[in-house]
């Protein structure tokens, strides 16, 4: 009984709830089953029919029931819609070059260019461009055809200037979103889905664009030229340390940040300042609302400049869903307070989200949009009264506070403004508190970390984010109207953001502030929140709160547990695998997971080619999918950028044991090796130096070094690889770097290894190379190459396979793992053709 009152009370206080989980339904339902537009709209009638034949009071629950079928058939009406796109059909699974002509349909954004810093591509434009355009015709090798379907378009230059409306012919090269070939690795098909996207198109440089028709004036236009003229802005106006962060918190274009800000802010549970939410808009209009009361503006006049301001900023930060979402928040309760009518917080929200739903139904599966969410519906819920619903208590509980309030109006003033400081810190932690505890399942599963810092970041930083976002939209409005003018707030934004910066470098040093862990199990993320949902529906009582505690910490725990347990080593062949080794698809470079026990994890190199940035998504993947937190060693084989630049990386994401390599590595001078040894010696990491005769000893497997020698060889730092050997029956595992001569003839003089093993094909394939010495040296039966696209040619198999071994290569079949097994039975996978 207790329980139909609960759900009855919210049914009349929050009907809109009601809606926006009937129209989830509908979207989750069209997403799991693929049904028809035919098929709902069958549905939707038979609804009809049978609403018009119940009595009034089952009315409520029939509506509902429409509700599903309308919002499946709104979602399987842009699913068909991006299925029936004729682009999909035209392009082939490989990158090739084409020409189209399209329609701009989305402003440009500009962005640092990611390879810009890479030493061997200097001729790079710093600055990168990218924008969206609706397909008109495309011409592959012969003569245009018609063809439907929308692409993003990059263009290594600056070409802001491309404007929504403009037709374009575009030069350049095009490749549709490409499956997942690494274990762990995030399907970008899905993320471009949403983004109602089918391709990319890369463009070498901005004479690759052609202008056919000038596009007419149109409000995307114009809101292209606001949001860059206040990025403009706010980067002359600031420091280059802060410029990025600027933007980012200002107008939310986040490509400015560099990657070891953005780690930073996921460690300390603030990189929801990069994505500009609700909670920007909020400050916003809090500082609008001040602003009318210090101007002595009237209500009516009070509302307006609120909707006004709210207006100005969703336009300079291009319209992103969860402004969009706040904006509705703010119109809505405003109207409501025109129309002298009470606001339910929740209510509101769930209109909101209607309306997005209704919008573009794939907001639902955006893991921003339902953080968002998530976030603002927390700090509804975990500010409401306890007593909410009983009128009697409230009163007395209302007459008490009175009271207290009379009662502390006679203290000193010292003393009232530090009680209001601490219960003002009392109810932020306990809000923030709130918010991470609900959001941790969330953010744990899609970002792998957990911070529990972040309580306290968020706290501390309230206070510099709401006077830098301030001043940020001060120095925009000001620099329209002076220069001159704009200094002023721009040096307090600037300022604000080194206050911050700093507070953010302070609170991710902090020990056990955070970690960096595999995700947890997606059914148990979706058990958590549907275990919290259950509670709120309950009845109230006492024990309801303690349980709900209970449950967020006991469900971390589990979570932790899955986790964290390493995957097996013992499927799929006769008996439990000795070395496991997988080769992750890093195109051209090189990284080898070598296991000899769940538990016992190391690296052989970790790096590719173009990743300026110290990026390691692509190993941290692998890892993780393995339940791997430590490595017990990291092996670099040399000094080539493309072998260790994952590193810093993982330096920050990984407990490392010890690094491994060759003592020409650390003597090299290059700057970005004796950078990536502060940051090793900084964290106490030893590292050892390799050479021909020692040995490492793992857990069941011994690993022989067979190069290079103690002194280095003349030749280059391929000459000098780390090759290494590890030993499971007669079955050994060859890892020989890059590999060259002279460093080859070294390497041959060594006694021959057992034959039938596995070996890694030195210098990812070269054909400069003659592979033949090495080959009959080794005798193996099967060569892994890591490489990109130029190593999957004919002619690279043709030369590593002289001797008959077989030949796989990571760009053509994925990532590859090797198992082999006591007796010396060697098992190869591949992530494409049978993912594990």
């Amino acid at each position: 009984m207790e329980l139909r009152q609960q759900l009855w009370r919210i049914s009349c206080r929050s009907p809109m709830l009601w809606i926006a989980l009937a129209a989830t339904s509908g979207i989750f339902a069209d997403r799991q089953t693929s049904g028809s537009t035919g098929f709902w709209l069958v549905w939707l009638i038979v609804v009809l029919v049978a609403g018009s034949l119940v009595g009034i009071a089952r009315r409520w629950f029939v509506i509902l029931l429409m509700i599903v079928p309308l919002f499946a058939l709104r979602h399987a009406v842009d699913r068909e819609h991006y299925d029936s796109a004729t682009i999909s059909r035209v392009l082939s699974s490989q990158t090739e070059p084409v020409i189209v002509e399209a329609i701009i349909d989305r402003p440009a954004e500009l962005q640092p260019h990611p390879m810009a810093g890479y030493a061997l591509r200097r001729d790079l434009s710093p600055w990168q461009t990218e924008f969206e355009c609706r397909l008109d015709r495309i011409q592959i090798g012969g003569e245009f055809e018609s063809v439907s379907g929308r692409l993003v378009v990059v263009v290594d230059g600056a070409c802001e200037d491309r404007r929504p409306g403009e037709r374009v012919r575009l030069y350049g090269t095009i490749q549709p979103p490409t499956p997942p070939t690494n274990p762990g690795e995030r399907d970008l098909a899905q993320s471009y889905r949403q983004r109602d996207l089918h391709a990319r198109m890369s463009l070498t440089g901005s004479d690759r664009i052609e202008v056919i028709a000038n596009a007419a004036w149109s409000p995307l236009g114009w809101i292209a030229g606001l949001a860059k003229r206040s990025r403009e802005i706010l980067l002359h106006q600031t420091a280059d340390s802060t410029g990025g962060l600027a933007v980012a918190l200002v107008i939310g274009q986040r490509d400015f940040v560099d990657p070891t800000t953005r780690d930073l802010l996921l460690m300390t549970g603030t990189a929801h300042l990069l994505s500009v939410s609700g909670l920007h808009l909020a400050i916003v209009v809090m500082l609008a609302r001040w602003i009318g009361i210090v101007l002595r503006l009237s209500q009516p006049m009070q509302l307006v400049h609120i909707i006004a301001v709210s207006v100005f900023y969703s336009l300079i930060t291009g319209g992103r869903p969860p402004v969009l979402r706040a904006s509705i928040l703010v119109g809505l309760v405003v109207l409501s307070t025109m129309m002298r009518r009470p606001s339910n917080p929740i209510n509101t929200l769930s209109f909101a989200a209607v309306i997005l739903l209704a919008w573009t139904p794939s907001l639902m599966f955006n893991v921003g949009v339902q953080l968002s969410f998530l976030a603002v519906a927390t700090l509804m819920l975990c500010g409401r009264s306890g007593t909410d619903g009983w009128f009697a208590i409230e009163q007395v509980t209302e007459q008490e506070e009175r009271l207290r309030e009379l009662a502390e109006s006679s203290s000193p003033v010292w003393i009232r403004v530090s009680r209001w400081i601490g219960a003002w810190l009392r109810q932020a932690l306990w809000y923030s508190g709130c918010v991470t505890a609900i959001g941790l399942p969330l953010v744990w599963h899609q970002f792998h970390v957990v911070s529990p810092i972040s309580v306290i970041t968020n706290v501390c930083m309230s206070v510099p984010l709401a006077i830098a976002l301030a001043a940020g939209i001060a120095t925009v409005l000001t620099a329209l109207v002076s220069e001159t003018l704009a200094g002023v707030p721009g040096f307090v934004c600037d300022q604000s953001l080194v206050l911050m910066l700093g507070m953010i470098r302070f609170f991710a040093s902090v020990p056990y502030g955070h970690v960096w862990l595999p995700s947890p199990p997606t059914w148990l993320v979706i058990v958590f929140y549907v275990v919290i949902a259950l509670s709120l529906l309950a009845p109230r009582r006492p024990w309801m709160r303690i349980g709900r505690y209970a449950w967020v910490v006991g469900w971390t725990i589990v979570a932790w547990l899955l986790s964290t347990h390493p995957s097996p080593m013992d499927d799929g062949i006769n008996s439990p695998a000795k070395i496991e080794a997988t080769f992750i698809d890093v195109g051209h470079g090189t990284a080898v997971i070598l296991r000899f026990s769940p538990q016992d994890v190391w690296l052989y190199d970790c790096g590719r080619l173009g990743n300026s940035v110290g990026s390691s998504a692509d190993v941290d993947s692998a890892l993780w999918s393995l339940g791997a937190t430590r490595l017990r060693g990291v092996l670099i084989s040399h000094a080539d950028i493309d072998h260790y630049n994952a590193l810093p990386g993982l330096l920050r994401r990984f407990d490392i044991d010890t690094v491994y390599a060759p003592s020409s590595v650390f003597e090299d001078r290059d700057p970005l090796l004796q950078e990536l040894k502060s940051q090793i010696d900084e964290l106490r990491i030893p590292v050892v130096n390799l050479h021909a005769g020692m040995q490492l000893q793992s857990s069941s497997v011994t690993l022989d070094v067979l190069h290079p020698p103690p002194q280095r060889i003349q030749g280059s730092d391929n000459a000098n690889s780390l090759v290494l050997v590890a030993h499971a029956g007669s079955s050994p595992l060859v890892l020989p770097g890059d590999l060259e001569p002279p460093g080859t003839q070294s390497l041959l003089w060594q006694p021959r290894v057992r034959g039938g093993g596995v070996l890694m094909a030195p210098h990812h394939g070269s054909l400069r190379l003659d592979m033949r010495p090495i080959l009959d040296w080794s005798r193996t039966v099967a060569v892994i190459v890591s490489g990109s696209e130029r190593a999957a040619r004919d002619e690279v198999r043709n030369a590593l396979s002289a001797t008959g071994a077989g030949v796989f290569v990571t760009s053509d079949l994925g990532a590859i793992r090797i198992r082999i097994d006591e007796g010396g039975d060697v098992q190869i996978r591949s992530w494409r053709d049978s993912a594990w």
